[in-house]
């Protein structure tokens, strides 16, 4: 079989190289410096991030820590005596 293998089969692939290279060049976009939200509206998976922060709110609610997460902290604040922090 490898004795029947001609010059043909060598063009075959480079071809196949050069369309595969031409097509990646051409349409597939490039990526390099985009956040991972720039790149769910890239590839159109618009509301990825967001239905997980939602899903994450949503999972702080039912454990009760939202409360506890977006709490004022100027409302909790306690002067200590400089005395009392030696």
């Amino acid at each position: 079989m490898l004795e029947n293998i001609t010059y043909g089969t060598y063009i075959l692939f480079g071809l196949l190289t050069w369309i595969g290279a031409a097509f990646i060049w051409f349409v597939v976009p490039e990526t390099k410096r985009l956040s991972l939200e720039e790149m769910d509206i890239i590839f159109g998976s618009e509301g990825t991030a967001l239905a997980d922060n939602e899903r994450m709110a949503e999972i702080n609610r039912e454990i009760g820590l939202d409360n506890i997460i977006y709490r004022d902290q100027s409302t909790h604040h306690t002067e200590v005596p400089e005395k009392e922090m030696l």
